[in-house]
């Protein structure tokens, strides 16, 4: 079997334990509910464990989903030059101390079909991201780039839109890069809560028909690239 065949078996594999999983937790939290009212006070507050055990379950198989490329998704005509400097602009003050950020966006309008929510979701993934590989400051720059930028030629649908985020953080070695994307990865301390991850990040571009890559290299930085098809102006 080879490395491809390997990799969309995983896929699918990943994608059927997430559905059942969802099934199982799914009933575990209504069940709860249903039993909330009918409790003392103690046994109230031990059934909130399992609760929020439950809830974290939930959020684990809505990663594999992802992952997998089998969460439902609300695509839409977007322009995302647009949707990219408003996640910019909205990331609070406070969390860039000690950081630049540069904004580069491609001078034509940029429309694609895509779940505008989760695409935001992803790029604010991937700027914390970059945010925390930077404790002491640095450089963040988010590009959008055409084929072709900067020269007269038509876009059609069939090109790709690359959005990048690319820091001058401390970057990762290869065995941590080569992980990244893998669902059940992660380089934050136990009881961190790991947010939206990456894997759910290339599982949402893969299903919206585009590639995420990453490159990374320690005391040098990350680049993580999202590659989209266009629908044309």
């Amino acid at each position: 079997m080879s490395d491809s065949e390997k990799m969309t078996a995983l896929v699918e594999l990943a994608g059927a334990v997430a559905h059942e999983l969802n099934n199982i937790f799914t009933a575990v939290t209504g069940n709860i509910a249903l039993l909330e009212d009918e409790l003392p006070p103690d046994t109230k507050a031990r059934l909130g464990d399992v609760l929020r055990t439950a809830e974290r379950g939930i959020a684990l198989s809505s990663k594999l989903q992802a992952f997998a490329g089998r969460q439902p998704l609300r695509r839409r005509k977007v322009e995302v030059n647009s949707l990219v400097a408003r996640v910019v602009r909205d990331i609070p003050a406070e969390a860039l101390n000690g950081i630049h950020l540069r904004l580069s966006l491609s001078r034509t309008e940029v429309h694609c079909l895509v779940d505008e929510d989760k695409l935001r979701l992803s790029l604010e993934e991937i700027l914390c991201n970059a945010r925390a590989a930077m404790p002491s400051g640095g450089q963040i720059v988010v590009e959008t780039r055409l084929p072709g930028d900067g020269k007269t030629q038509p876009l059609r649908p069939g090109n790709d839109l690359m959005i990048a985020i690319s820091d001058t953080g401390k970057g990762m070695d290869p065995q941590v890069a080569a992980r990244a994307v893998d669902p059940l990865f992660t380089t934050k301390r136990p009881g961190i809560h790991a947010g939206w991850g990456l894997s759910a990040c290339a599982g949402f571009v893969r299903q919206s028909g585009g590639y995420m890559t990453l490159a990374s290299k320690t005391g040098v930085g990350t680049r993580v690239e999202i590659h989209l098809p266009l629908q044309g102006s």
